[in-house]
């Protein structure tokens, strides 16, 4: 009663919380949210239809309007009916709070007239970004048990305002579609003004990252991002005949029961307003998805620097990680993991005792005495036939099986693979020590039709993604806060806003080389804060090269069997270790720059990150076979009018070059063998010392 009463109050006033707006104006029932950088209007029309009303950027005045015959983030069908934009509503409250990570979430209940059910819609800004954040969640009040055929989290009918626009899109890493993976390729088109579709196929095990940049000719662009594990498709139409841009949304084989007081969640959503070319597309989406969205790892020294020990691949000893745990914390890593093959088999998750006599507490033990965190490999999505649980319950594999090392898939949808799924896993984290859980598994997403389990046999997509996945790891961080988890489905398979939320970092790359890993960071971080691209470096050879391309991004973990390293070796992969530890805090907060075209064989390559609030940016050069020796590193950052320190990590002259110069001609970076890499420092003269101790 207390909290239906404070929602009452706060209906009828405009709140701020400091530079976070929401205004209610009663005449023209609409609500204005805003911050320094944003404002969006939503409203309700006087037939009682919801409506977005507009959204712009104050600073560089670029607006969206919506375009003829309305908009609406409303989209879903209950039963054989829809409710959207030509839907009456009557409004019950509205109300207005802070949210744990400071932003303001604006909420509005509605009621459908002709009793289909309640709406609740809530909006959600943060400060200094220009992005709106947004949900919809319908409630059953029909007395009888309905189900959700359709939900559209990324609707959006806008006014074109432009003859053409391009859209951009970054695929996962896919293995599976031909021999040579595409790792995280940019793909940009221009949209078909005639009324085409151009698609985006997101979520497990699909094509794209759950991402669309779109910009017209005068460089206005929108950026959306939508929070879903399942797969679904985005699509984009742009009917220049009628001034028309459209956005929808679609979660294959969608068909959720809702029981009468129940609810249905659609996937919340976001979209950023940029101005410019694709890193500014990149910039407003990873800083609202660093600060309002990411797991966060509350530690000052992420990301890790981490050694994986999959160069072992399933032949692993207590004995040899013992002694390469001693060699890793020698070389300064951080976190150690044990990867897959510890265990008596997938799904029975117990320490295989020939390899592990005094099990897997001795070993974690050992780990932490070492000053390092503990990691352990954890596929919790598959079991193998002959393990305990599916000899006892053979009905609890998915209906199709997408096999993992021999493992079948688990039903995550069904309720008690669930149950003991969080309970092993708690069991796991307490016995074993464990500080780190690297996820793995085929397809986390499963598919399964079987009519015995707790779900609606067509409706496996959003059941194995909302009731499966996510409420599994709910259940498990929210008992065992303290571990932080790695998202590594096949190489980085599961790109989404939902994931982010769940993860502290993802792979990017399944350990395939310097190369691959340069090429994955570049990709991943137009949608992706820097921190959700870490790489496996699985190379014995250690050089300038191999270990600067693994510098940039999130955690950096080593692969190498570190006794077989030869001395040389290991003194320069210290050197870089004590490198990265420098940088690390740098790269993650800053803005990323993709100074140069895609990594390739033949090419150099440039990524950079710039910090405008200390004026400083660091960038990575790599020759990869190409003919210069030279390379002429441009960055348009910088004061034109400010001089700035340029030194680098190999040592050699240091620079004193204007913003101007650095923008116009550039910094000449020396690269003197065919495969070298080299680490660029800028930062204006009087802070340059302090900032790259």
């Amino acid at each position: 009663m207390l909290r239906r009463a404070l929602w009452c109050v706060i209906a009828i006033t405009g709140i701020c919380f400091g530079q976070l707006h929401s205004d209610f104006d009663e005449e023209s029932r609409a609500w204005t949210l805003s911050n320094s950088v944003l404002e969006a209007k939503i409203g309700l029309g006087l037939a009682g239809t919801f409506e977005f009303r507009g959204i712009e950027n104050r600073e560089t005045r670029d607006s969206w309007r919506p375009a003829d015959g309305g908009s609406s983030p409303i989209r879903l069908q209950v039963d054989e009916r829809w409710i959207d934009e030509k839907s009456a509503f009557r409004l019950i409250r509205h109300w207005t709070e802070s949210n744990v990570r400071g932003g303001l979430r604006q909420s509005i209940l509605l009621d459908e007239v002709s009793g289909l059910g309640q709406i609740l819609v809530e909006f959600e800004i943060y400060p200094n970004l220009p992005t709106l954040r947004y949900g919809v969640r319908y409630r059953n009040s029909t007395g009888k048990s309905v189900e959700v055929a359709e939900a559209d989290p990324v609707r959006w009918r806008l006014l074109a305002q432009a003859p053409a626009f391009r859209a951009m899109r970054v695929e996962q890493w896919l293995p599976s579609l031909d021999a040579n993976p595409a790792d995280f390729e940019r793909v940009t088109s221009t949209v078909d003004t005639s009324g085409g579709v151009l698609s985006v196929l997101s979520g497990a095990h699909a094509r794209y990252c759950s991402w669309l940049a779109l910009s017209d000719t005068a460089g206005r662009g929108l950026a959306f991002g939508w929070e879903f594990n399942g797969r679904m498709t985005v699509d984009t139409r742009h009917v220049a005949a009628e001034n028309r841009l459209e956005f929808s949304g679609r979660i294959p084989e969608l068909h959720h029961p809702v029981e009468p007081g129940d609810s249905f969640q659609v996937p919340r959503a976001f979209v950023s307003l940029f101005h410019g070319g694709p890193d500014e597309a990149g910039h407003a989406t990873q800083r609202f998805v660093e600060l309002a969205l990411a797991k966060q790892a509350r530690d000052s020294r992420f990301p890790y620097v981490s050694w994986d020990s999959w160069a072992y691949y399933q032949a692993i000893d207590e004995e040899t990680l013992r002694r390469q745990a001693t060699l890793a914390a020698q070389a300064g890593v951080e976190l150690f993991i044990v990867d897959l093959g510890w265990a008596r088999s997938i799904g029975d998750w117990h320490p295989d005792p020939v390899k592990f006599p005094r099990g897997m507490r001795s070993l974690s033990d050992y780990v932490h005495s070492l000053g390092m965190k503990f990691g352990l490999h954890f596929a919790w999505p598959h079991a193998s036939l002959e393990s305990p649980v599916l000899k006892q319950h053979p009905d609890w594999v998915a209906s199709v099986n997408t096999l993992y090392y021999g493992a079948s898939s688990l039903c995550l949808a069904h309720r008690p693979v669930r149950d003991w799924i969080t309970s092993e896993a708690i069991r796991i984290i307490d016995d074993y020590g464990v500080d780190w859980i690297l996820q793995d598994g085929e397809n986390m997403v499963k598919d399964c039709r079987s009519k015995s389990h707790t779900h609606h046999p067509d409706d496996s997509n959003y059941a194995n993604a909302v009731d499966g996945l996510d409420a599994i790891l709910s259940e498990i961080q929210e008992a065992r806060p303290h571990v932080l988890w790695e998202n590594c489905e096949n190489g980085g398979n599961l790109m989404t806003y939902q994931m982010v939320q769940q993860y502290v970092t993802s792979i990017v790359n399944d350990a395939s080389g310097a190369l691959g890993s340069r090429l994955a960071v570049y990709g991943a971080t137009f949608p992706f804060p820097p921190r959700y691209s870490d790489r496996y470096m699985p190379e014995q050879k250690i050089d300038a090269y191999t270990a600067r391309s693994y510098e940039f991004g999130g955690p950096w973990i080593l692969m190498n069997k570190l006794d077989e390293l030869d001395a040389r070796s290991v003194a320069f992969l210290n050197r870089e270790i004590e490198r990265f530890k420098q940088i690390r805090s740098f790269i993650r907060e800053a803005k990323v720059l993709h100074v140069s075209d895609a990594p390739a064989l033949g090419r150099t390559d440039a990524i950079a990150a710039y910090d405008k609030v200390f004026d400083t940016g660091i960038a990575v050069v790599t020759r990869d076979g190409s003919d210069a020796a030279t390379f002429q590193l441009r960055i348009g950052e910088f004061d034109p009018g400010k001089s700035y320190q340029v030194t680098f990590a190999s040592g050699g002259q240091t620079f004193t070059l204007t913003g101007a110069q650095i923008a116009q001609t550039g910094i000449t970076v020396q690269l003197p063998e065919t495969r070298y890499s080299e680490v660029v420092y800028i930062a204006p003269i009087a802070t340059a010392t302090e900032l790259f101790k």
